[in-house]
């Protein structure tokens, strides 16, 4: 992978199309952004807790989503369920969505418990699709680029957070950042309209 960053994100389950979840392609006209979420919490032994998370990220997921179609950036949402760890399945199925939706950007989004460090924390990861647009070489496949922007949000790993923490809630004031930081170009004034921001030239 072009980064460390992406190979730990990579790590965690970046796709697997088996349980995911599509709720809106791109349209020809725009390319869209791949919003992409998982959590990472996976006990074999505790389905109860494995649906938990599963269901936090998911709320997650689609509230970041809200802010970005707000925006009229196509997006096309996939979450995967805390399971899926099949690290080679994972890369091929995420290469496969960009590459059919025509998106050129992931937006991972990520809620989970770290124990050792004491915290709940939320994340959003942005990358770069490289290779999808301009002349590509025959058999030449699209590939991840590095992180191009992150926030992340950490609270402490209590009971009364995890009861009262609002994945929802956040993920849209997330996605609401993430739009104005790093998705959307602000519009000049008198010209009425934003844009989609540009990616940063990167080398094939």
């Amino acid at each position: 992978m072009a980064s460390r960053a992406m190979a730990t994100a990579i790590r965690t389950g970046l796709l697997v199309l088996t349980g995911a979840i599509g709720l809106l392609s791109a349209t020809p006209s725009q390319a869209c952004v791949l919003v992409f979420g998982q959590g990472r919490n996976y006990e074999p032994q505790w389905a109860e807790r494995n649906r938990h998370w599963d269901e936090v990220n998911r709320s997650f997921n689609l509230a970041v989503r809200e802010p970005l179609t707000e925006a009229g950036l196509p997006v096309v949402n996939l979450v995967l369920p805390v399971e899926a760890t099949d690290v080679p399945a994972n890369l091929r199925g995420l290469v496969a969505a960009v590459q059919r939706h025509g998106c050129t950007r992931v937006l991972e989004t990520t809620m989970f418990a770290d124990p050792v460090a004491g915290l709940l924390i939320a994340r959003l990861r942005l990358y770069p699709v490289i290779g999808l647009l301009g002349p590509q070489v025959a058999g030449a496949q699209p590939r991840i680029g590095p992180v191009s922007y992150t926030e992340q949000r950490d609270f402490a790993l209590e009971a009364r957070v995890m009861e009262r923490a609002e994945p929802g809630r956040l993920g849209r004031l997330m996605g609401q950042a993430a739009v104005r930081a790093a998705l959307v170009v602000p519009a000049s004034p008198g010209s009425g309209a934003s844009a989609v921001a540009p990616l940063a030239p990167v080398a094939p």
